[in-house]
């Protein structure tokens, strides 16, 4: 909805109801011209005719008039309401977004706060794995010496055996327990070369998600914005439909006491012999038209409209003075 938009309506009802109300005003110039002609006196049959000929022809002017505003009318109602719904909808829908761009910021504070541990565990887990394989390489190399100086002890059983036999034994226990610990050191190893790959692919996936993450967040602020300008716009619309409506209301409201008046004074011609009996009406009629301001300017202020009423003050006038 657009200033434009709303600005149509003001020219439709306009141009749907000015004809009539001007036609119909000049029927009501007519028929005061004849009352001010015939004054209080028993109306002949030509004279009658007169008057009803005039009188009918307002009266359905002035019906169709305020049908066609009625017309217009009921239309900005009815966009009305549909843009209300449309701009709660958008509000609603606009809260919605904003509740998502603050859970998808929960979310990347999340995501940067496991990446930051886990890039600590990682960290960590490199400095183990480096002692222990320090520690590997120093109890491989303590193997290695017990298997050297295993040899050396059995050797020396063929060239001394009363004291290669106690040094055997010796070398053979601590090289049982440098190869336990050598498989155990190992074992450590392996375990926590897994755990460094496995914190390896959480900082993968880290590095991973968030970026994707940022990019989530970007789309739904450019969104949020699209979606706030689209409610201020709703809204703005909302409001000049608002004054447009009650601006042309006015109008509709002069229009159907108008037609209101005519009515009356219609019904009242049906039996006519004389205008006295009615002249109370006729200047309730009057009395109607004149109610003109500028909140029904659409209709009042037209150059023929305000030539007519001018008529019809010095048509009253001259009634008066009778």
């Amino acid at each position: 909805m657009t200033t434009i938009d709303c600005e149509s309506y003001q020219k439709k009802f306009k141009d749907v109801t000015l004809p009539p109300f001007v036609s119909g005003m000049s029927s009501v110039v007519s028929f005061a011209n004849s009352a001010a002609t015939f004054g209080n006196k028993e109306l002949e049959e030509s004279e009658i005719g007169k008057v009803k000929v005039d009188i009918e022809l307002a009266y359905k002017e002035m019906s169709r008039a305020e049908k066609e505003a009625r017309t217009v009318i009921d239309s900005m109602t009815a966009e009305a309401l549909q843009l209300a719904e449309d701009f709660d909808k958008a509000q609603r829908e606009r809260k919605e977004q904003e509740e998502s761009l603050w859970i998808k910021k929960d979310e990347l504070i999340i995501l940067e706060s496991h990446r930051y541990q886990a890039n600590d565990q990682l960290q960590a887990a490199r400095s183990s794995l480096k002692h222990k394989e320090t520690a590997l390489d120093t109890a491989e190399a303590r193997k290695g010496d017990k298997v050297t100086g295993r040899d050396m002890g059995i050797g020396l059983i063929f060239l001394a055996p009363c004291v290669g036999i106690p040094m055997t034994v010796n070398y053979n226990k601590e090289l049982n327990i440098t190869k336990k610990l050598v498989k155990t050191v190992d074992g450590e190893i392996n375990r926590l070369r897994a755990e460094v790959k496995q914190k390896e692919d959480d900082m993968q996936k880290y590095n991973y998600q968030i970026p994707e993450k940022s990019k989530e967040i970007e789309r739904l602020k450019e969104s949020l914005a699209r979606k706030e300008r689209e409610v201020e716009k709703m809204e703005r619309a909302c409001g000049l439909l608002a004054d447009m409506k009650c601006k042309l209301k006015y109008c509709y409201n002069y229009l159907y006491s108008l037609h209101g008046a005519v009515e009356v004074l219609y019904t009242s011609c049906q039996d006519l012999y004389s205008l006295d009996p009615i002249m109370p009406i006729i200047e309730e009629t009057f009395k109607t038209i004149q109610q003109q301001n500028s909140y029904n300017e659409l209709l009042a202020y037209d150059g023929d409209v305000q030539k007519m009423v001018k008529e019809l003050k010095m048509i009253q006038y001259r009634m008066n003075m009778k």
